[in-house]
């Protein structure tokens, strides 16, 4: 009677156990050097460039983790998730 009760019990902690981990590793937002390497990433393949053209910085606006530049000319901002972001374009005199 024991082995029947807790071997199942087992078995659903165990997977519970496997749920609560998974979930925990996919809200970890990524590094700044995954946020850097994913943008240079993206830069190389759309203009041919280096990878090493490219560096990171945390500006003062909300709700951007990260700007990346990559050459004179390609530049990405990105949240916290390392998601793509649409800056405004700046007020005439700013």
């Amino acid at each position: 009677m024991r082995a029947g009760v807790i071997l199942p019990l087992a078995a659903m902690l165990t997977v519970a156990a496997a749920f609560g981990l998974w979930l925990g590793v996919r809200a970890v937002p990524p590094t700044e050097t995954d946020i850097i390497l994913d943008a240079a990433a993206r830069y190389v393949a759309e203009t041919g460039g280096e990878a090493t053209d490219c560096a990171g910085w945390p500006p003062p606006i909300e709700g951007v983790r990260m700007v990346v530049i990559c050459g004179p000319d390609w530049a990405q901002a990105v949240d916290a998730w390392g998601r793509p972001v649409n800056l405004p374009d700046p007020e005439p005199g700013a």
